[in-house]
This record gives C-alpha cells, sequence and structure tokens, in this order.
C-alpha cells in the first residue's frame, strides 16, 4: 500500500486531526470536547502526554539510527475562560489516583522502615508518576528514581518556567534539554554526592494564556538555545465557548479512559517482545520523505528560530507516532504501519503551524534596545569633535559656555576622538596647536 504525504500549506491545517486513532481513542476525544466545550486539540494533546507517561522507558521507537522515548513537552495555548484546565484534569486522573495508590504503599512501608533495626534495607521510594512544583534538585532526585518515567504537570506552566534559575542558576535549562533527549546527567554538588540519572525521561504539560506568551516564552535564552523550539503548542484557531451544561462524562467513556491507562502502566512490553517498534519498509519511506521536506525548509529559511523548530519536528514526528501507535488499531505490532506514520505528519504540520503562531507572538513585543538621550556635555564633546573649531576659546564663546567647561566635556568624553571628520586629538587655540606641531 503506497501512501503518499499531502503537500498541505499552514493555512489547510485548521485543527489536530484525529482520524488516525482507535474508534475508542477518537470517541473519548469527542465526548470530553463535548462535555467540557473546549477545544478537541488541547484534549488530543493532554492524551498523548497521559499515554507518553504511562509507557515512559517500557517501550521505545527505532529508525535503524536513533532509539527515542515517547517523551512529549506541550503547552495548550488558549484564553482565560476557554477551559483549557478540566479537560487535562480529566485525562490525567487516572495517573492521580495510581499516585494516591502508590503513596499509600510508600507510607506504609516507610512506617516499617522506619521501625526496623536493620541498617542494610533499602529506604522505599515513592513511585510517583506526576510532578508538579518543585526545585530543580527535588526534581531530579525524582527522576534519578523514577525507572519509568514522570509527566511534570502545571495548569499555568508561566509558574514553571518562572522558576527556572530560580533557585540554582548553574545550567538549569542546559539540563533541561538534555532531560528533553533523555541524556544521561551527573549532578555534583560541593555538599551532596554525586547524583547520576540515566536516560531521564520528563514528560511535560501545561496550559498558557496568549498574551502571556512573551513575558514566558519570550527571553532570548529560551528562545535562541532551542528550548523553546522542543515544545509542541496547542493553539487553536477558535475556542468554542463554554456554554453551561449538566451534561457529565459518561460512565463508559471514563471506565474505559481509566481502564487503559491503567493497562498502559501494568503493562510489562519487554516481556511482550514489544519493546521496541521499528519504523521500517513504508513507513520508514513517509518519514524519510518528510525528514527531507524539513531539510529544505531548513535550507530555504534564514530564520534560526524556524529552523530549530523543523530540526526538532524531525525527532518529534518519531515520538508521535509511537503514541499513534499505541492510541491506534494495532498497538501489539512491533512496527509502525504506514497509515500511522501518515497521521503524524500530518500532526506535525499542525504543530508546526502552532509553532509560527507562537514565534510571531513572542517577536511582535521584542524589546528594542533603550535609545538614552544624549546629555549636554556629551552633544558639546560630539559637535566639537565633529566640527573642528579653530580654538576650544572660540568655540566656547560661540555656544556661550566657558572654556574650562569645554575642556571637561572633551576630557570626559575622549572616546569621541575622531568623531567625524576632525582629525586631532586635543587642541585648544593656535598657539597650543602650533606648539603641538612642534613638539611632535
Amino acid at each position: 500500500m503506497n501512501i503518499s504525504v499531502n503537500n498541505k500549506t499552514l493555512s489547510d491545517v485548521l485543527v489536530l486531526p484525529i482520524d488516525g486513532l482507535s474508534a475508542n481513542a477518537q470517541e473519548i476525544i469527542r465526548e470530553v470536547s463535548d462535555v467540557y466545550q473546549c477545544s478537541r486539540d488541547i484534549v488530543l494533546a493532554a492524551m498523548f502526554s497521559a499515554v507518553g507517561v504511562a509507557v515512559g522507558k517500557k517501550i521505545r521507537i527505532f529508525d535503524n539510527k536513533y532509539f527515542n522515548y515517547p517523551c512529549l513537552w506541550v503547552c495548550a495555548v488558549a484564553p482565560s475562560g476557554s477551559n483549557k484546565s478540566t479537560p487535562v484534569r480529566f485525562i490525567l486522573q487516572p495517573l492521580k489516583d495510581r499516585d494516591a495508590s502508590e503513596y499509600k504503599v510508600y507510607r506504609e512501608e516507610l512506617k516499617v522502615f522506619k521501625d526496623s533495626k536493620d541498617e542494610h534495607k533499602e529506604r522505599p521510594i515513592f513511585k510517583q508518576l506526576l510532578l508538579s512544583d518543585s526545585t530543580p534538585e527535588a526534581r531530579n532526585q525524582v527522576l534519578s528514581t523514577s525507572h519509568n518515567g514522570i509527566l511534570l504537570y502545571r495548569d499555568e506552566i508561566k509558574g514553571f518556567l518562572d522558576d527556572i534559575g530560580r533557585y540554582n542558576k548553574s545550567g538549569e535549562v542546559s539540563q533541561l534539554l538534555s532531560v528533553f533527549d533523555s541524556d544521561n546527567i551527573v549532578i555534583n554538588r560541593k555538599s551532596d554526592d554525586t547524583l547520576l540519572v540515566e536516560e531521564p525521561f520528563m514528560g511535560v504539560l501545561g496550559t498558557i494564556q496568549p498574551d502571556v506568551l512573551a513575558g514566558t516564552f519570550g527571553n532570548d535564552l529560551l528562545m535562541n538555545n532551542g528550548f523553546n523550539q522542543r515544545w509542541l503548542f496547542v493553539y487553536p484557531d477558535e475556542n468554542p465557548s463554554a456554554m453551561y451544561s449538566e451534561k457529565p462524562i459518561s460512565k463508559e467513556v471514563r471506565e474505559a479512559w481509566h481502564s487503559y491507562i491503567n493497562a498502559l502502566l501494568d503493562a510489562d512490553f519487554k516481556a511482550g517482545g514489544c519493546d521496541t517498534v521499528y519504523i521500517i519498509d513504508e513507513a520508514k519511506r513517509l518519514y524519510i520523505e518528510y525528514y527531507n521536506e524539513l531539510q529544505v525548509k531548513k535550507q530555504s529559511t534564514d530564520d534560526s528560530y524556524m529552523s530549530a523548530v523543523y530540526s526538532k519536528l524531525q525527532i518529534i514526528v518519531e515520538r508521535w507516532a509511537l503514541l499513534t501507535h499505541l492510541l491506534g488499531n494495532n498497538p501489539g505490532m512491533s512496527r509502525i504501519l504506514p497509515e500511522e506514520m501518515e497521521y503524524s505528519i500530518r500532526c506535525m504540520d499542525y504543530f508546526e503551524r502552532c509553532a509560527e503562531k507562537v514565534y510571531m507572538k513572542l517577536s511582535e513585543n521584542r524589546k528594542q534596545p533603550e535609545i538614552k538621550p544624549i546629555g549636554n556635555e556629551e552633544a558639546i564633546a560630539r559637535v566639537y569633535y565633529a566640527n573642528s573649531p579653530k580654538s576650544q576659546q572660540a568655540f566656547a564663546d560661540a555656544i556661550g559656555v566657558s572654556r574650562p567647561f569645554i575642556s571637561k566635556c572633551l576630557k570626559k568624553y575622549e572616546r569621541l576622538r575622531g568623531y567625524g571628520l576632525h582629525p586631532m586629538l586635543n587642541v585648544d587655540n593656535e598657539s597650543d596647536n602650533k606648539k603641538t606641531a612642534v613638539t611632535t
């Protein structure tokens, strides 16, 4: 079966498609969107984030060159009052329930540990899935003990970004970039033991208002080092009005979603021989076609920001394809189907468009360098050096100030020597000028 990628323009991509998912997944997305009267895009993106952390490092995708875990950084952009938070909380509820259950187990094990006199017994670990407000040190500690992965969820993602550098200014952004790439992190602190975080997995999910974008993602550091470009921004063109409704999520949909997430949390992909999913054959051809298309875009633009977006989409499309596979009709297969890759590429077209919308928001109010007014003393020095007056005294008489004041201005702004057409650096009057010529 040959499937070609449609060359859609960004203006053709209006919503995040759902047709590449199973009927059950589509039904959940539609009902949550309908009940909470919110954008379908936000529900879908939250669903992918939740599935990503539910499987974590238990499964990966391989393109015959690189391995990728299904780790995503997702930010939903919508105005206040557009009901973007409630549907996300519904999607994350099975993970919250599992955390609550694991915490009870942890507290019981901790009590036994503290009552025990065995010095060789290991302290129990809280096997958490969700992280919200934490310091970088606490986050790294959780990552080091979480063998599967975590999802950092902040309803207002601005809080997470505002905290960057707040507690520790020694390269937190660079560390986060490594986390996204699942690169090992070695943390050495003078007062603590060395901490090794092997192949960290930390998805990020949050929401933000359009008017807050520039003040949150708009600083030079985040824009220029690839941090922003790692995010999938869900930025719907339209957000439905959230009218009052008493319609609840049906019991069937709620139970189906909870059962699905719990099954993923308990699944042992390695035992089933499906811990690695491969991109091969027709799916690989589609991937190569899309990869090369992005390469052409990178070469044809002189915009470094969007060029970095294209680079990251080449990676993220694989992660998205793996999650599509899990949410599709044949999750037990060990290869990506062509239709799953084709669907994932269409989703990347949507995210590319959203990245451009965000970039426009970040760029439209970029703070220009402040232009300071020139003071009187600097103005006098500039005019003097630019016009080569006969003498300092003549110049002072012409503008109605004293000669010592002129000397003071010239000395203070000596760096302006050579400004304009004046060839001499320090002249006073005709006699001094002649004297200078003799002595030099």
